[in-house]
């Protein structure tokens, strides 16, 4: 039973996308049809993940020696819930992909590409062999960019930077496996896992110095990079430039996010024993990430960036969060993984539906959309909400534990740390009141003015109210996702981190999540009583004036594009800004420049001189054979 729902996890949603690969030009609109039960029926099958713990897959492909390779799965407490939130997410994208990729020249090839990208990153999540993992690690980069290319005109060139970005890491990831393999003798997700635990004696997880250290390093890029952390982060806003916005809510606001901070999860906690050093490093690298991301975010003009921005800036808290290595710490992190796949992909489809109405997503030519999508306002609301950690939503659960879990450190550099997490919090309030501005509040611009109200196809809408249903629920009731998945991967991960039968200690305090919410509900409710009985008497109305001057009685629009541009204007942020959106910090065009100075210069040293090539040769040679043999 066990094996069977494992392969079928994959092998559904790789049948269905070869399906809609297969189809006819004349019939691609059949791919819709084929889609939509193929993503209900994966989830289906997922969904039943959680309750399966420890059941297991292996068909061996290939033995040499004691190297093996095979098609390896395994059902953990985090797998299983990752895998499960995978298979929704892909069940909600399918439903708004519907009416939005309707009639796309690219349709079938869509859908195909989505199930493959479903199919690789279920099989990585149940991965329980590193060769294994990386293949479908791999299948998941693949998509993406074939995915990004589907888009618009900038596409083939914003493509080629996601794939060497994510490329060159995963060639890091790759090296990074064969030095782990090297320290330990086996590729195995669950030896590893036995051999971090100390249950396996004699083989260590050194990363203080030598092979320990890099393997740790090389690995760790290749997490963060598919995650979307500085430094290696900006193929996201340039991905969401020109790819679909189903395929940003799938990819990199949800799938790559789970992917990424579930390996960095488990080379931190699982593979390896972080060092304090080395601890200190990955909280500073969050908190920047947090601080420089949201920066940016809250001077972008187009909805797409913004929101690409903000996923960037949201990946800050989960490295901050398992940094820190504390149990709280951690499973804030864990739990902030969860609720920013929840929100981000919320957000993201919001304005797929906003495009889809309005045809744009530049805020200066959007407003005034409340009244014409009343359901995306209230769900995007939620979702803004959340993102921005109010309470009691979900994002404000998680990032508490965060906090505390820096708190825990005892760290000197811990309050900065903090004040970082919390300012980078209370600016994307700043950045969402913004968005809610300009997208829905205020008076709308010329382009959208005679919008008709509630004509948002019902299957765009449904996705967005289930995740905000499930930020308001992951929020009120936060033992139900902490209890039952995050505290549970903790234990397996790290068994002596948090015993079974051990409560959770929150340190330094609790956060009440339910009676904090009747208190904001009775405080709402109050607010509500106050307005209305001030709505009661009539109104006086008056003519505006300023200075004694009566003004005229033409509405004033006020985009919220300006809101934050006197930001750019700082002192100090002044040059940063413009050297950022110059993409002086990007680290592919940094490298395209330093890696084409240094291609110039090996093509120099071919001299087409016969005595310089056997000169290399016998150097190389006397460094091979000064590292093979014995001293």
């Amino acid at each position: 039973m066990g094996e069977n729902l494992l392969f079928s996890c994959v092998a559904l949603p790789a049948f269905f996308g070869l399906a809609c690969y297969v189809l006819p030009k004349r019939l691609a609109g059949a791919a819709a049809l084929i889609g939509l039960p193929g993503a209900a029926a994966t989830f289906l099958l997922c969904a039943l993940l959680p309750g399966m713990k420890g059941a297991a897959l292996h068909i061996p492909w290939l033995s040499v020696g004691g190297f093996h390779v095979g098609l390896s799965m395994r059902v953990g407490a985090l797998s299983g819930f990752a895998a499960a939130f995978i298979g929704l997410f892909g069940f909600l994208i399918a439903c708004f992909s519907l009416p939005y990729m309707r009639q796309h020249r690219f349709e079938a090839r869509y859908y195909a590409l989505t199930f493959w990208a479903l199919a690789g990153a279920i099989a990585a999540t149940l991965a329980d062999h590193l060769i294994f993992f990386l293949i479908a690690w791999e299948v998941v980069t693949l998509m993406l960019y074939l995915l990004v290319n589907l888009g618009r005109e900038p596409a083939a060139k914003v493509g080629a930077k996601t794939f060497v970005i994510l490329g060159l890491a995963d060639a890091a990831l790759l090296l990074g496996i064969l030095l782990l393999w090297k320290l330990t003798g086996t590729m195995s997700i669950s030896e590893l896992s036995a051999i971090g635990a100390g249950a396996v004696k004699g083989k260590v997880l050194p990363t203080t110095v030598g092979l320990g250290a890099v393997a740790f390093l090389l690995m760790f890029a290749g997490a963060i990079a598919k995650a979307g952390a500085v430094p290696l982060h900006t193929w996201i806003p340039s991905s969401a430039e020109a790819a679909p916005l189903p395929v940003m809510a799938f990819l990199p606001a949800s799938l790559d996010k789970l992917l990424g901070i579930c390996l960095l999860a488990r080379v931190a906690l699982q593979f390896f024993v972080m060092t304090p050093t080395l601890g200190l490093v990955v909280m500073i690298i969050g908190a920047v990430t947090v601080i420089s991301a949201v920066m940016m975010a809250m001077v972008q003009h187009d909805l797409r960036r913004l929101l690409a921005f903000h996923a960037v800036s949201q990946v800050g808290y989960m490295v901050l969060g398992i940094g820190t290595g504390t149990v709280v710490g951690v499973l804030g992190g864990l739990f902030h993984m969860l609720n920013n796949a929840i929100y981000k992909g919320s957000l993201f489809l919001m304005a797929g539906a906003v495009r889809h109405r309005t045809g744009t997503t530049e805020l200066e030519r959007l407003g005034g959309l409340a009244r014409a999508m009343p359901a995306t306002f209230v769900a995007g609301a939620i979702a803004a909400l959340a993102i921005s950690g109010v309470p009691p939503l979900n994002g404000f659960a998680s990032k508490w534990m965060v906090y505390q879990g820096v708190l825990e450190t005892k760290s000197n550099l811990a309050p900065l740390l903090l004040i970082a997490a919390v300012f980078g919090s209370a600016l994307t309030l700043a950045s969402f009141v913004k968005v809610i501005h300009s997208l829905f509040m205020g008076r709308p611009s010329d382009d959208v003015a005679g919008l008709a109200p509630a004509r948002t196809p019902l299957l765009m809408v449904l996705p967005m109210v289930v995740l905000a249903l499930l930020c308001i629920v992951f929020g009120v009731f936060v033992q139900l996702p902490v209890g039952q998945w995050m505290v549970p991967s903790v234990r397996e991960m790290v068994p002596g981190m948090l015993p079974a039968g051990k409560a959770v200690s929150y340190g330094l305090g609790v956060w009440q999540a339910s009676q904090a919410t009747v208190l904001l509900v009775i405080g709402l409710a109050l607010g509500l009583l106050f307005y209305a009985i001030g709505r009661i008497g009539k109104a006086r109305v008056t003519r505006p004036f300023l200075g004694g001057e009566l003004l005229g009685t033409d509405d004033v629009r006020v985009p919220g594009t300006g809101f934050y541009e006197t930001v750019r204007g700082l002192p100090f942020l002044r040059g940063m800004f413009h050297d950022a959106e110059d993409e002086a910090y990007d680290v592919y065009h940094l490298g395209g420049r330093y890696g084409g100075t240094l291609v110039q210069h090996l093509r120099n040293l071919h001299t087409g001189v016969l005595a310089v090539y056997v000169a290399w040769c016998a150097i190389g040679l006397a460094v091979v054979l000064f590292y093979l043999l014995p001293l």
